[in-house]
């Protein structure tokens, strides 16, 4: 399904207060940042408390003698594992062109490959992960001063690391890495392409299920382009992000 958003719009669904200077380079590339910082972490939250209540669910009622005790941390979370993911994204470029600017937004389905590695380090899981993501496509729109434009990211490969305090098979988590993302914008018949370094902040809950196999939600942000381009003598600014959340299921070796 794809969304776009009018500025009118925008002001409805993140509010208009004024927007505070970015710090360079990460906050710079997220627009309404703030906003974007907030919603999702939320929905990472309440997915850890339905995973912690069927986590409960499964627990025996009373004095049982037939529950058998999670193994130590260290002998389910370290080591390699491989996964697929799938989930919403949703890309947003401010074009800025002749003292006028306007954002593009985009959600998209996503979906893609990750593996890594974790370590125990005493109580703590350090690992390493990349991914390969599909993201979404290109969003069309109309701007005061290029008029007709087409704008957005496709795919992003990412590489970062990860810390994750265990509690038995259940795993809270915190990324930091960065990612390498294509963007794109064409505007008066002449497309300007390019592949941005940008940061990564991310945080997650994991399950360790049977078998080796791992469930997952993962909140990523990641800051895509901050570029300037000329488009028939006028030059054009795009800053762009993408947020998005992924459910993943993994194994480990």
């Amino acid at each position: 399904m794809v969304s776009s958003f009018t500025n009118r719009d925008s002001c409805v669904f993140y509010g208009c207060s004024p927007r505070p200077k970015p710090f360079r380079r990460l906050r710079n590339s997220f627009p309404n940042s703030r906003h974007w910082l907030l919603k999702p972490f939320v929905l990472c939250a309440a997915l850890a408390v339905l995973v912690g209540g069927a986590k409960a669910a499964d627990m025996p009622v009373g004095g049982g003698t037939d529950f058998v005790p999670m193994a130590p941390a260290g002998s389910i979370w370290a080591g390699p594992y491989l996964g697929f993911e799938a989930g919403g994204s949703q890309t947003v470029t401010e074009v800025k062109a002749g003292g006028q600017k306007k954002d593009y937004s985009r959600f998209d389905a996503a979906f893609g490959v990750f593996g890594g590695y974790n370590w125990e380090v005493s109580r703590v899981i350090l690992g390493v992960e990349g991914a390969a993501t599909y993201i979404g496509d290109t969003k069309k729109g109309q701007h005061p001063v290029l008029g007709t434009i087409e704008t957005g990211s496709k795919w992003s490969v990412t590489a970062k690391t990860r810390v994750g305090l265990p509690i038995n098979n259940f795993m809270p988590y915190v990324s930091l890495g960065v990612a390498a993302t294509d963007h794109s914008l064409k505007a008066n018949g002449r497309t300007e392409s390019s592949v941005g370094l940008g940061a990564v902040l991310g945080a997650g809950v994991e399950v360790a299920m049977h078998d080796n196999w791992r469930l997952r939600a993962d909140y990523t942000l990641t800051g895509i382009a901050d570029t300037k381009d000329t488009f028939a003598g006028t030059q054009a600014k795009r800053t762009a992000g993408n947020h998005r959340l992924m459910l993943g299921i993994s194994r480990a070796f």
